[in-house]
C-alpha cells in the first residue's frame, strides 16, 4: 500500500460557478475545512508511515479560492507542524480562475502554491459550459485572473474539459489556450461520474476524438513545444519506459493509499478522488473513515476497504488480460469503471479509449514517422 503521493483536501465544497458537466453534488454548501481536520488528517497519515520522501497536497473538489487567503496561511502552518523536516511537500490548487487577484498571486508565491486554471477555450466554447448560477459565461473573469498570474510572473497550467462541441474546434481551442501562456495544457474528457450521468462524448466516435487530439499534437509541434500537452507528455514517458523495459506499476488510482482524499468534514477515501462524496446502489458511499476519529491502521481492518481493494485489483487483472495498452496505462481509473460499467471489476471504458488508447496510438504513429527521418531537436530530447 502506498506510499502516499497525493493528499487531496476539500477546502470547501462551495463553487461560485455552475458548470454543466460538473460531477460534484454539494456546490452550494458554504463551509470550510477546519484546522482540526487538517491537523488530524496530516498527523495520522504521517504516523502511519505512508509518507516517504515527498508528496503533493492538492486543494480540490469545490472552488478552493472561495476558502479565502487566511485559510491557506493557517492551513500551511498547521501542516508544517506535523510533516517531518526531511519530507518535501508542495501545495497544488485547481481553480476556475475567476477569483484570482494580486493578493492571491502574492500568496501563491509566499507558500508557494502551484496553480492550475480550468478554462475550456474561447468564449463560444467556454461560456457554453462554464457558467455562473445565472447562466452567464465566466471567460472574462478567467482572463482577468490569468492576467494577474502573468503580471506576477507566476507559472500556471490549464485544464480543459473536452465536450462534443470542443471536438469540432481543435485549432481554435489550442491557439486560444496557447496565447494565455501556460507552461502545460491538459485535457480532461467529459466524464460520466457522480451527478453527471451522461457525456456528450457518447455520441462522438473514437476516430473523431482521435482527429481532435492528433491535431493538438500537430499544433504542439508547430509552436515548437511537442511536450506542451499533458496527455502527450505522459504518453511519451510511458512509451519510453516500456522501450527501456522499466517495469510499469499500477496506475496511481489503483494503488491503495497512494491517493488519500479528505472532505471538508474529515471523511476520507482512497483510489479515485471522484469517489469521495459519491454514492452507488451496490457500494453505498465510499467513505472509509474520518480522521477526527480514526486513522490508517483502523482503515486497514475495514471490510469495505478490503472489498474495494479486491474488486479494484480484479479490474486491473481484467485490463491486463484483455488490453494490449496495459503496459502504457497500469489499469483504468476505478471511478470510470464503476460509473460507466457498474463495477470496479471491469476493463475498458469510454474514458480509457479516449485518454489512453487514442493518445498512445497518436504518439506511437508520430514516433514511427520521425524515426524514418531526422528527428527535430525538441523531439530527440523526448526520446533520449
Amino acid at each position: 500500500m502506498g506510499p502516499l503521493r497525493l493528499l487531496i483536501l476539500q477546502a470547501t465544497p462551495f463553487c461560485n460557478l455552475n458548470c454543466t458537466y460538473c460531477y460534484l453534488p454539494d456546490k452550494t454548501i458554504r463551509r470550510r475545512m477546519s484546522l482540526e481536520v487538517i491537523e488530524q488528517s496530516v498527523a495520522r497519515i504521517v504516523a502511519s508511515g505512508l509518507i516517504h520522501k515527498e508528496f503533493s497536497i492538492v486543494w480540490h473538489a469545490g472552488e478552493p479560492l472561495a476558502a479565502g487567503m487566511k485559510f491557506y496561511r493557517e492551513a500551511d502552518a498547521a501542516i508544517r507542524k506535523h510533516v517531518p523536516a526531511e519530507v518535501k511537500f508542495k501545495h497544488c490548487l485547481q481553480t476556475n480562475g475567476t477569483l484570482i487577484n494580486r493578493e492571491w498571486c502574492t500568496l501563491f508565491k509566499e507558500l508557494p502554491i502551484s496553480v492550475g486554471v480550468s478554462v475550456d477555450g474561447p468564449a463560444f466554447i467556454n461560456d457554453k459550459f462554464r457558467v455562473d448560477r445565472r447562466g452567464k459565461g465566466s471567460l472574462a473573469q478567467i482572463e482577468q485572473g490569468v492576467a494577474h498570474l502573468r503580471d506576477a510572473g507566476l507559472p500556471f497550467y490549464t485544464i480543459s474539459v473536452v465536450t462534443k462541441d470542443a471536438v469540432q474546434q481543435p485549432d481554435a481551442i489550442f491557439r486560444y489556450l496557447y496565447q494565455l501562456g501556460p507552461e502545460c495544457i491538459a485535457f480532461n474528457v467529459e466524464e460520466i461520474e457522480g451527478v453527471h450521468e451522461s457525456s456528450s462524448l457518447q455520441s462522438v466516435t473514437v476516430e473523431e476524438f482521435g482527429r481532435f487530439m492528433e491535431r493538438m499534437h500537430e499544433l504542439s509541434f508547430e509552436v515548437g513545444q511537442p511536450n506542451l500537452v499533458r496527455e502527450f507528455r505522459h504518453a511519451h514517458a510511458a512509451i519510453m519506459g516500456t522501450v527501456r523495459k522499466v517495469p510499469r506499476g499500477l496506475a496511481m488510482e489503483n494503488n491503495p493509499l497512494a491517493i488519500i482524499n479528505v472532505d471538508v468534514d474529515g471523511n476520507f477515501s482512497s483510489f479515485s478522488p471522484e469517489l469521495l462524496g459519491m454514492k452507488h446502489p451496490t457500494h453505498g458511499d465510499f467513505i472509509l473513515g474520518n480522521f477526527l476519529h480514526s486513522g490508517i491502521e483502523e482503515l486497514k481492518q475495514s471490510t469495505k476497504f478490503q472489498e474495494m481493494t479486491r474488486e479494484i485489483e480484479a479490474g486491473v487483472k481484467a485490463c491486463q488480460a484483455s488490453c494490449e495498452y496495459f503496459h502504457f496505462c497500469g489499469g483504468g481509473a476505478p471511478s470510470n469503471k464503476l460509473f460507466e460499467n457498474g463495477s470496479f471489476n471491469s476493463a475498458e471504458t469510454l474514458h480509457c479509449r479516449m485518454t489512453k488508447k487514442v493518445i498512445t496510438d497518436i504518439v506511437l504513429s508520430r514516433m514511427e514517422t520521425m524515426l524514418a527521418h531526422d528527428l527535430p531537436a525538441e523531439y530527440a530530447e523526448l526520446m533520449a
